[in-house]
């Protein structure tokens, strides 16, 4: 339980009415059923912000910052958007990057199957703080992993989990840094560096039968498409290939594989990581 709670940042007690079978996928397509050969990370060289750049850089002119979409409204021929401190703009098609449920709110019409799919999963805020205490991680120094779960006489509200930032992300720092999740009382006030709430899918059985029914809503002729986490495990991984599917709904192409992506493939001196260059 604290491994799977950990995992999906989801509440300890959740876990019960966790979808077996969806955790097991998970588990299975991860790797974490064996102790050799497992998978490795890969992570683009220099971290998220230099494929944001780089995705952003040919129509940074264009990009709207801070302009929350307050209404999207289908037509036959077009949509038409709302957002904060801007004018109604028109367009061909709309791709919602979002959380379900934010995606549902900012429709203005939206049809039966889209309240039914986008409103069958749930969200659990959790808090999340980056700092230098460490106190937060285990006594004893030969038992600091990445991923460190806290186990209290009290049952927490939410996952309890340390990550230890320096091997997580191979940090070339003296300084340890930790993010924790909802347990911020236990952190020195002093040692906090800032504090970040995320909201993270809940998932259960709805919800996962939920994702079965993508192409119902989404590109089906509505001018409209969702990609998403929410629509795999959860993960930054599962956001790309939604993503992609996308990308082949509107283009009618497949995305390219990375392999024929510009850029090279270089292998860290590492047993669990490799990094791939933008």
């Amino acid at each position: 339980m604290p491994q799977a709670s950990a995992v999906w940042s989801a509440d300890p007690e959740q876990m019960w009415s966790f979808p077996a079978s969806f955790m097991a996928e998970f588990f299975e397509n991860h790797g974490m059923y064996s102790l050799r050969d497992r998978p490795k990370w890969r992570t683009v060289s220099g971290g998220s912000r230099s494929y944001v750049e780089a995705i952003a850089a040919p129509w940074r002119d264009r990009v709207r910052l801070r302009a929350a979409v307050r209404r999207i409204e289908r037509l036959p021929d077009r949509v038409r958007i709302e957002a904060d401190g801007c004018e109604t703009e028109e367009f061909d098609q709309v791709v919602l990057a979002t959380h379900s449920d934010q995606a549902l709110r900012m429709l203005s019409d939206p049809s039966e199957a889209e309240r039914e799919v986008l409103g069958a999963i749930p969200y659990q805020r959790n808090e999340a703080v980056l700092h230098t205490d460490q106190r937060l991680m285990p006594r004893r120094r030969a038992a600091w992993s990445s991923w460190n779960f806290h186990l209290s006489e009290q049952p927490a509200a939410g996952s309890t989990v340390t990550y230890w930032m320096n091997n997580l992300q191979r940090l070339r720092s003296k300084r340890h840094y930790f993010v924790t999740l909802n347990r911020t009382e236990q952190i020195d006030p002093a040692k906090v560096i800032r504090r970040v709430s995320y909201d993270h899918p809940v998932y259960t059985a709805a919800g996962v039968a939920a994702q079965s029914r993508h192409a119902e809503i989404s590109g089906n002729g509505n001018r409209t498409h969702y990609c998403g986490a929410y629509w795999g495990w959860g993960f930054h991984e599962d956001g790309v290939v939604s993503a992609n599917r996308v990308c082949e709904q509107i283009t009618g192409e497949a995305p390219a594989h990375p392999s024929e992506l510009r850029g090279a493939i270089a292998t860290q001196s590492s047993e669990s990581r490799e990094e791939v260059a933008a």
